[in-house]
Formats: structure tokens, C-alpha cells, sequence
């Protein structure tokens, strides 16, 4: 027992020697540099936007463009690429294209071009007698370049 109990703390001792604080190699112990040097926040690359078409059947379109000059590549955790949710004029979620769907977790990159866009599109069937003011969110589930946008729209 007591073997056992001197084997982890030399391995936690192990651990914290290994992960602790490092001397910094760039700067001298007798002269510290006062220059900071800022990074400017990078232009986001991917811009989105979501159209609304109000028919028989309500159809919604996540439209994603590479804004950059330069490829990218847009990753995701797992087989779902986006999702879409209506909320009424109170703000609660009354359909979510995801609910009834399963994923597998296998992770996904999709390859997206200088200027070059996709296009998510799906559709909600209202329930009869559904009618006012509604407002969708378009999420792209995107570990690397997560975005999300919303759009109102109206049922007679």
C-alpha cells in the first residue's frame, strides 16, 4: 500500500515538474523589454447569410462564402454541418431541423475555395393554423469558423 501511495506522488511530482513554469529564453533576467506587440484581430473569412421563402412549406438557405483571398477549410466535430431553428414572436423554439436527427461522430473538413460559397438549404412544414411572427436561426456548426445568423419572417 505504502508503495503505491509514494508511486503517485513521484508521478504527480513528475507531472508538475514537467508542465511548470519555463524560463523565457527571448528575454534577459537583468533587462526586461516594455514593448508589447498587439495582434491585430483577423478578418473573419467566412460570411454567411440565411434566405427565408415562405410557400407551402417554409424553406430556409445558409449561404457561406469564403470572403478571403486564400482557401479554407472548414472543419466540424461531427456529421452535422448546420442546423436551423424557428422561434415565435415570444422567443421560444417551436422547430429544430436537428431535434429528430442522429450524427455520426466522425469528423468532417469541407474545402472552401477563395470566394467560393455553399449553400445549406432545408424546409419546415408549420402546423396548421401557425401564422405570425417568426424568426430563424442558422447556425454553422463549425468547430474552426462558427457562425450564426438570423432572419424574420411572417406566416399569413
Amino acid at each position: 500500500m505504502n508503495l503505491r501511495v509514494i508511486a503517485s506522488f513521484v508521478a504527480i511530482g513528475a507531472v508538475a515538474f514537467a508542465c511548470g513554469p519555463r524560463a523565457r529564453t527571448n528575454e534577459s533576467s537583468t533587462a526586461k523589454s516594455s514593448v508589447r506587440h498587439h495582434r491585430a484581430p483577423a478578418a473573419k473569412p467566412l460570411v454567411a447569410s440565411v434566405d427565408v421563402d415562405v410557400a407551402s412549406d417554409v424553406r430556409f438557405a445558409l449561404s457561406v462564402t469564403n470572403a478571403s483571398a486564400k482557401g479554407v477549410e472548414i472543419d466540424f466535430p461531427n456529421a452535422q454541418t448546420h442546423d436551423f431553428a424557428v422561434l415565435d414572436s415570444t422567443g421560444k423554439e417551436v422547430w429544430r431541423w436537428s431535434r429528430t436527427r442522429l450524427f455520426t461522430s466522425a469528423l468532417q473538413t469541407k474545402p472552401l475555395g477563395a470566394d467560393d460559397s455553399h449553400v445549406y438549404e432545408d424546409s419546415w412544414t408549420p402546423e396548421g393554423g401557425a401564422h405570425g411572427r417568426y424568426t430563424v436561426v442558422a447556425t454553422l456548426a463549425s468547430s474552426n469558423f462558427p457562425l450564426e445568423q438570423r432572419a424574420e419572417f411572417t406566416l399569413p
